[in-house]
């Protein structure tokens, strides 16, 4: 009767061990998980916003390469209307000392200056702009141009952006 209560207990031992090691395992899972929405809720969060045309404009990051000396805008546009194309027409910013920058590299999602924005989905857009110094902290007005849905010009502007140099 002694070694069946010993067999009982050791058996019931190693079975909870395996258990609550399968539950560590899965809160570890879930961890992972819970920081992965975190993080693409920080990288989606728009530190300045623009609407016009029903489409709001939103600036995701401002980042600086510090070995090209160029700026990035990392944006993302969300139309509210039918499904339109819409295209750059003119990119510009200027820093407090009144230096001007023309936009260079242009996209839309996996397109160039052109692309559709869907009805309520948004869409990844950057511009760069080049020879900005890494002494440059702050960009004090982006104004864009679009084209937009044939005849119509959208014009945002953004004031007051800070650069992150890497």
């Amino acid at each position: 009767m002694k070694t069946s209560v010993i067999f009982y207990l050791v058996f019931s031992s190693s079975f909870l061990i395996q258990q609550s090691l399968y539950a560590q395992q899965g809160c570890d899972e879930i961890k992972k998980e819970n920081e992965y929405l975190k993080n693409a809720l920080k990288i989606t969060t728009p530190v300045k916003t623009a609407s016009a045309a029903n489409i709001d404009f939103n600036i995701i990051k401002v980042e600086g390469n510090t070995k090209d000396q160029t700026v990035t805008l990392v944006m993302t546009f969300v139309n509210h209307n039918a499904n339109e194309a819409i295209q750059y027409y003119n990119t510009r910013a200027i820093d407090v000392e009144g230096n001007e920058y023309k936009g260079s590299d242009h996209s839309i999602g996996s397109e160039g200056t052109r692309n559709t924005l869907y009805t309520d989905t948004p869409m990844k857009s950057t511009v760069t702009f080049t020879k900005v110094l890494p002494s440059v902290k702050i960009l004090k007005l982006v104004p864009i141009n679009f084209l937009y849905n044939k005849p119509l010009n959208v014009d945002i502007e953004f004031k007051d952006l800070p650069i992150t140099w890497k």
